[in-house]
């Protein structure tokens, strides 16, 4: 009785090609593709523009780095709090030798 019930269950790579067209048609064009897409004319800020944006801007030797565990979404976060030791300060108030910069990302 049981090897019938196991036959009635359909092949493994059904279940996945059928997973993936299901994936493909809900993705494509449907709201929640649309709600993803980055706004017409968007572009990143060059590294100029970051530095002319920041409070700080330091120069410096990364000593050790943490994941956030504020934003692990998964098991491979890009979202960092780093140990820095401070070289050089190019813009901002003087600051300590290492400082912790928390929200850092890749």
């Amino acid at each position: 009785m049981l090897d019938n019930a196991a036959n009635l269950r359909p092949p493994r790579r059904v279940l996945v090609v059928v997973t993936a067209v299901l994936a493909l048609i809900i993705c494509d064009g449907g709201p929640a593709a649309e709600a993803c897409s980055m706004p017409i004319g968007w572009r990143p800020l060059s590294a100029v523009e970051r530095m002319s944006n920041a409070a700080v801007v330091l120069f410096g030797r990364v000593r050790a780095v943490y994941p956030d565990e504020r934003f692990s979404y998964s098991s491979k976060t890009t979202v960092y709090t780093a140990n820095v030791e401070v070289y050089c300060i190019m813009k901002g108030d003087r600051t300590e030798q290492f400082v912790n910069m928390s929200e850092a990302g890749v």
